[in-house]
């Protein structure tokens, strides 16, 4: 990792926080530049930094007994990879890794934990940052439960789709993304090109040109007796 100084973007954590305290957290902070492959966090080591992703995408696993990593989540830029473990103070429970080149944020877990005691809107920030990243599991669990590869496929894309139509970059690995979606890459290459074929996109490398949004959604709803158990893949 590279570290650089000379901190602007922040995002919407500190952009939280009073202008004080955000500027006394910055005077501390490091900006590390990652390559793709980089091990960021290591599962189960202390949580003594916040790192906030400013740009790329990392990936989050989680491995038993020393068995074989299971992917859990992927970020996007915006989010901490270490809010929960910080503000508890307890290790990482998942090792973290960039799945493209990546620019992060670098944060004494010490003196967040301290800043977010007095701001009141730092504090609200981070609860709500939390929040949404339970309700991203939450929703890993019922895809996995309810939608069988395709729908799975085409409700991730949605999640990345900034309009009605539109590209969706996918800078990272198919096999990340197979991972994370509970499935092989066999079956994830099988859903994209199914949906390309039906006419829903068109796959341009690391790009997905979605033309109908409304239409996608309609492929991501579970079908009815879905809940009995999605197809396995």
């Amino acid at each position: 990792m590279r570290a650089t100084t000379g901190v602007r973007l922040t995002g919407p954590l500190l952009a939280a926080a009073s202008p004080e305290t955000r500027a006394a957290l910055l005077a501390h902070a490091s900006v590390l530049t990652v390559p793709r492959g980089t091990t960021i966090l290591a599962q189960d080591t202390p949580a003594d930094r916040l790192l906030v992703l400013l740009q790329g995408s990392v990936g989050l696993s989680n491995a038993e007994d020393g068995g074989t990593a299971t992917m859990v989540e992927i970020i996007a830029a915006g989010d901490a990879l270490s809010i929960a473990p910080v503000l508890l103070q307890v290790p990482h429970a998942v090792s973290a890794v960039a799945l493209a080149p990546c620019r992060l944020l670098a944060l004494s877990a010490e003196e967040f934990r301290a800043a977010a005691a007095l701001d009141a809107g730092l504090m609200r920030a981070a609860m709500e940052q939390m929040a949404r990243q339970w309700r991203l599991m939450m929703d890993q669990v019922v895809d996995l439960k309810t939608r069988d590869a395709t729908q799975r496929a085409a409700r991730f894309l949605l999640h990345r789709l900034p309009a009605q139509r539109g590209a969706v970059d996918i800078p990272e690995p198919r096999g990340a993304i197979a991972a994370r979606l509970g499935m092989t890459p066999e079956s994830l290459s099988r859903a994209l090109h199914g949906l390309e074929a039906a006419g829903l996109l068109r796959l341009q490398g690391r790009r997905v040109d979605v033309t109908d949004r409304a239409a996608l959604l309609r492929v991501s709803l579970p079908r009815a007796g879905a809940s009995q158990g999605a197809r396995r893949v």
